[in-house]
């Protein structure tokens, strides 16, 4: 949809081009009028404006001024000016600032239309796909930072399958892993800011500072840094590549410059940034799909601390790897780790059940079922099933209460598991409770937008049918919903397969048959009370639309009544 406005002095010319316009081809127009530049620029303030179709000499407030003015707010809209034959000094000062056209007044409706065609065609060509994607590409390279800190950071909390990840991707955003490889984690932690550093721009700023310092120190292996918060940073370190030295040796390599490299990007943060950092560094290398589980073991590691709990530099003991043979069963040493992953899941479950995304949250729903099934196959996992089953609960609970849903659930039984929990005994009890209330949820939420969608295009009816005989603008129904006029449309259509602007029409349209059957009123009248601003325009409507004028279709219709 596009925003036009007609800008003139004579209120004739812009009535008649208004009344065009509005019955104008199939592109959806929103048409606004103002009879001088001032009233122009009031309208512009509050509006954005595409297209401005302005006469040049105006009382007060000339067209180029009104350019001039019009495009500091929206530098994007494009102007046409009306002119005469004595204008050509000002039409060339009106091209040079931005004008995309300009029409002889004595040439008449047809190249009017064809300008603001035009325009509208300018309007598209600048936002074709490849313009955009080449934009969208340019702006991707400067984020790169912030979307490999994304995709780790969606690695390391589980929200990312390792089957989602490609070397092509990898490459794409200047990462400088392998995935053949694998990876040492390092987790660091900020213990203590400066005092003056206060705002969250500049942890930001420090937070950059330290990877750039680590970056110096590690420049001979491939390094990839990121703080997963602002406190917490991250190191996925791999050995670069190095001629006549085995795979062995690449990483006995790698793992003694960063062990004995740590204290050095410690002391160096301290002098220059001001900043005590603390660090827990990986035994050893950890496969990718490892990577989650690794990051927690560390985390932990960091979080015992020692003496004074800063400035902290402890390294992760070697263990031997447990005896694992069942492929379906996580290792009991990794029992902390599994269901700390399955909390974070969990806690982004929360995310897709409040955007409504059912997919999403069914996939990641059932990986936490199958998950949970595993664990509570062992033994010695009670504590953190009974976690995991709180934090579902947790999880569920506060939805009902944000969404305010309790009492509808709970009318439907389905409430007290989640305030009692002995009334589920067995796991399989638990996953179908789950399973249950997840589907009605999703269904309350699916009734609930269709509901609220009735509602406002009920509201949007019923505001036109009360108020027919006055202007009805798509910004003023929009606000009446409290939505945005672009989306108003765009819903409306959905909901009902027309355009809004036709069934105003349409309404305005069977209200005129009804007061034309009946004698006492006469055309303009009946124009008038329908919301026409004119008879001759109402008349020019009503014939396209039905083929008649409307004095013939009384005429019609008293035959019938007299027959």
């Amino acid at each position: 949809m596009y925003h036009l406005l007609i800008v003139d002095d004579v209120p004739k010319i812009v009535n008649g081009l208004y009344e065009q316009f509005l019955e104008w081809g199939d592109i959806e127009l929103e048409i606004y009028r103002a009879y001088s530049a001032v009233e122009a620029m009031s309208i512009i303030r509050t509006v954005k404006m595409d297209i401005v179709l302005t006469d040049i000499h105006m009382p007060g407030m000339s067209g180029l001024e009104l350019q001039e003015q019009l495009l500091e707010i929206w530098p994007r809209c494009k102007i046409i000016f009306l002119t005469g034959y004595g204008d050509f000094d000002y039409i060339q000062s009106a091209m040079r600032r931005g004008g995309v056209d300009y029409i002889l007044k004595v040439e008449g409706d047809e190249p009017i239309f064809e300008a603001v065609g035009k325009a509208i065609a300018q309007l598209r060509d600048e936002w074709e796909a490849e313009q955009v994607i080449s934009r969208a590409r340019q702006q991707a390279r400067e984020a790169l930072p912030l979307q490999q800190k994304e995709l780790f950071t969606e690695l390391l909390e589980g929200e990312l399958e390792l089957s989602d990840i490609s070397q092509d991707r990898l490459q794409a955003l200047d990462i400088p892993l392998t995935l053949s490889q694998n990876v040492l984690l390092v987790a660091g932690r900020i213990d203590s800011w400066k005092e003056q550093t206060v705002s969250s721009y500049d942890k930001y700023v420090f937070a950059y500072g330290v990877q750039n310092i680590a970056a110096e120190y590690l420049v001979p292996l491939s390094v990839i840094s990121f703080s997963l918060r602002r406190s917490e940073l991250v190191w996925l370190i791999q050995p670069a590549a190095a001629e006549g030295k085995t795979e062995e040796e690449r990483w006995r390599l790698c793992e003694m410059v960063v062990r004995d490299t740590l204290p050095d990007i410690q002391s160096t943060c301290a002098e220059l940034l001001g900043l005590q950092l603390s660090f827990s560094l990986s035994s050893g290398a950890s496969s990718w799909d490892e990577l989650g589980s690794q990051y927690l073991k560390l985390q932990r590691l960091l979080s015992q601390g020692l003496g004074r709990g800063r400035e902290v530099l402890l390294f992760e003991p070697r263990r031997p790897a447990a005896v694992h043979t069942d492929p379906n069963m996580p290792p009991k040493s990794n029992m902390q780790e599994k269901g700390a992953m399955l909390a974070k899941k969990i806690r982004q479950l929360e995310w897709h059940l409040d955007s409504g995304q059912k997919p999403e949250f069914t996939a990641m729903f059932d990986e936490v079922l199958l998950e949970w099934s595993r664990l509570s196959a062992q033994e010695g996992c009670r504590p953190l099933l009974a976690e995991i089953r709180l934090t579902l609960s947790s999880m569920f609970l506060s939805h009902l209460n944000r969404w305010d849903l309790f009492a509808e659930v709970a009318d439907r039984g389905l409430a007290e598991p989640l305030l009692n929990g002995t009334e589920l005994r067995t796991w399989e009890e638990m996953e179908e409770y789950f399973i249950r209330l997840a589907e009605l949820l999703f269904s309350l939420k699916t009734h609930e937008q269709k509901d609220r969608i009735r509602q406002i295009v009920h509201a949007v009816n019923q505001y036109v049918e009360q108020h027919l005989t006055e202007p009805l603008s798509l910004d003023l129904l929009a606000e009446h919903v409290y939505l945005h006029p672009t989306y108003l449309s765009r819903l409306y259509k959905q909901a009902t397969g027309m355009r809004l602007s036709y069934w105003i029409k349409d309404q305005r349209l069977q209200r005129a048959k009804e007061l034309l059957a009946n004698p006492r009123y006469k055309v303009h009248e009946v124009a008038a009370a329908v919301g026409f601003e004119s008879s001759h325009y109402f008349a020019r409507v009503f014939k396209k639309e039905t083929q008649l004028t409307p004095q013939e279709y009384r005429n019609r219709i008293m035959e019938l009544q007299n027959s």
